[in-house]
């Protein structure tokens, strides 16, 4: 088993198919949570994705250090984050590590928003925005899904493009993973 990586953009899935993943034995870490609360204390008033994306790491390995040094039973991680950038993990041992990368580079701002507010439940975070707040965070979104798949394929890890049909992409992912963990 490898410990696994599921990054990307915000509602590309990556909650989704991590908790899916769960029945293989993996111990499931949302990160956009600790991260949050990791930046308001050390340091707050920052929303720099870059810098945001290098910590992320740093928790990831520290986490997966910490179990390989101390855990009497090995345990793995399915990690899920968004805001991570492929060239702050394509370092990381690919004997240890799945990272698969979930975006959206092909859909308008305008179709994007409607899915997200025609599949929000009441525990999703973008349920509580106003349609203005949300586009403009998608908006932010659809150009992040672009660098890193531009970054996924520069450093050769697999990116998938969740614009269209979710379910579908959502599923090949599914499958990418049970067969290369």
């Amino acid at each position: 088993m490898k410990h696994i990586i599921v990054a990307g953009a915000p509602r590309s899935g990556k909650t989704t198919i991590s908790r899916e993943l769960t029945y293989l034995g993996y111990v499931h870490y949302r990160l956009d949570s600790i991260k949050r609360a990791v930046f308001s204390i050390f340091c707050p008033g920052v929303h720099d994705w870059h810098k945001a994306s290098k910590v992320t790491v740093e928790i990831i390995e520290k986490l997966v250090d910490d179990n390989d040094q101390e855990s009497s039973r090995m345990e793995y991680f399915i990690f899920d984050t968004p805001h991570v950038y492929p060239e702050d993990v394509r370092h990381l041992d690919k004997n240890k590590y799945l990272i698969v990368f979930l975006g959206y580079t092909d859909v308008s701002l305008e179709d994007k928003v409607n899915h997200i507010l025609a599949h929000d439940t009441k525990t999703c975070w973008t349920q509580k925005l106003p349609r203005e707040k949300l586009t403009s965070l998608v908006e932010g979104n659809i150009a992040f899904s672009k660098e890193i798949s531009a970054q996924c394929v520069e450093y050769g890890i697999p990116y998938f493009d969740v614009s269209h049909d979710i379910a579908l992409v959502l599923s090949r992912v599914k499958r990418y993973i049970e067969l290369n963990s």
